[in-house]
């Protein structure tokens, strides 16, 4: 005798024990990246020098005014930027996070996908494991053409990059622009239908 078939449930409700691993995954992985990030920052402010050593007395030659315009140059000059070194349990934790993903055939959300390195899996935060800048190789360039924007995400420990089109400033079509609309009473806009007036008499053939 055949086993009865139990009925479904709704989409996805059978995986909220992965969805829950996931989030957990993700979770542990940013705060290790963080954590990381806190103690790079602190050990770099222990770490930089804020002592200038002076020579005392008056300069009065033209080497002493030179060196001393020279050391000006360097206090005004900005510190190099450090990369941050990527926690390598927080990148295990993203490799099983898209292990996860892959076997179940979980559909990850854009944050989280866009987040995670594609080559070395490494959580990526602005400024600290990787770098953003916008590029527009159009000729106008971002002043005549913004829709043309490219948002360029580089990893600062494999060097692998990625871009992503700002497709929010994109310009409506030009069938939906010459498309006419009006707006309702409620102030929402209504497509204009074609009135009994503007149909073609159509005659019936008898």
């Amino acid at each position: 005798m055949a086993k009865a078939k139990t009925p479904k449930g709704p989409g996805g409700a059978g995986q909220n024990h992965i969805q829950a691993r996931v989030a957990f995954l993700y979770r542990a992985s940013t705060y290790l990246q963080s954590a990381s990030v806190s103690n790079h920052s602190e050990a770099s402010n222990h770490g930089s020098p804020t002592q200038i050593q002076v020579q005392g007395g008056e300069s009065a030659t033209n080497d002493n005014k030179t060196s001393d315009i020279d050391a000006t140059r360097e206090l005004k000059q900005p510190p190099p930027k450090q990369h941050v070194q990527v926690s390598k349990l927080s990148r295990y934790l993203a490799s099983q996070l898209r292990g996860v993903s892959l076997k179940s055939q979980l559909r990850l959300s854009r944050d989280i996908k866009r987040s995670i390195c594609k080559r070395c899996d490494s959580l990526l935060i602005p400024n600290s494991t990787c770098m953003e800048t916008v590029e527009n190789a159009s000729r106008g360039g971002s002043e005549k053409k913004p829709w043309a924007d490219v948002r360029v995400v580089r990893c600062n420990s494999c060097g692998y990059m990625k871009r992503y089109p700002q497709t929010e400033k994109r310009s409506l079509k030009l069938a939906e622009r010459k498309r006419p609309k009006e707006v309702g009473d409620g102030g929402q806009t209504v497509t204009s239908q074609p009135t009994m007036t503007q149909l073609p008499a159509v005659h019936d053939a008898r």
